[in-house]
């Protein structure tokens, strides 16, 4: 019983590290998409005790207020099965007249994977905070700061189940280069109570 217990006890400090991925990456910068403009970006998220891989649409509403939808896969690397994640969100770049671009950013999100020894894992995150870029020609430096909620529950077959809350600062700093006016490939470095790194492209429509 006792393993069983500190078992649980290093899932519960470890889990919430692992699902620190809502509204990550920011993948791009805060500069208002046209109305009905459609975006595809497609990467990785790398970090020490997991790789999360997914796919994101987004869609402009009216011009600057994007929504969109994500779906990848969260692959620990000791002690549990691929799962499957899932991610909400907007955006909405401010009318300002400054000289840079500032958007607020705000996603929901949940991650699950079974466990090897039996059971599962489950996170909702909520994720929010401000965006701001500067595009310079070909290449757009850009920054995230904000708050990240992860609400975690593990059940162990057998055992019952503990759940576990968490709040941390969220931080993103990132290059996107545009390769033409339609795709961009994006390079990002995250920190939510852990450091990640993200790589991957965009497509515009």
């Amino acid at each position: 019983m006792k393993k069983w217990i500190a078992g649980l006890i290093i899932l519960m400090l470890a889990v919430p590290a692992m699902a620190q991925f809502a509204g990550l990456p920011i993948a791009g910068g805060a500069a208002a998409s046209d109305a009905g403009q459609i975006g595809v970006s497609a990467g990785g998220v790398f970090g020490d005790d997991f790789k999360l891989y997914g796919i994101r649409g987004s869609y402009a509403v009216i011009q600057g207020l994007d929504v969109f939808l994500g779906l990848g896969a969260i692959d620990p690397d000791e002690g549990a099965d691929t799962g499957i994640t899932g991610q909400l969100g907007a955006e909405f770049t401010l009318p300002t007249d400054l000289p840079v671009d500032l958007a607020v950013r705000g996603t929901i999100a949940r991650a699950s994977f079974d466990l090897d020894v039996g059971g599962d894992v489950t996170a909702l995150t909520l994720n929010g905070g401000m965006l701001v870029s500067k595009t310079i020609e070909q290449l757009t430096p850009y920054g995230f700061v904000g708050f990240n909620y992860t609400d975690t529950e593990v059940k162990v077959d057998g055992f019952g189940s503990v759940s576990d809350d968490e709040t941390d600062f969220a931080i993103a700093i990132g290059l996107e280069f545009a390769v033409s006016d339609q795709v961009s490939l994006y390079a990002e470095i995250e920190n939510v109570d852990d450091t990640f790194f993200a790589l991957g492209g965009r497509w515009q429509f």
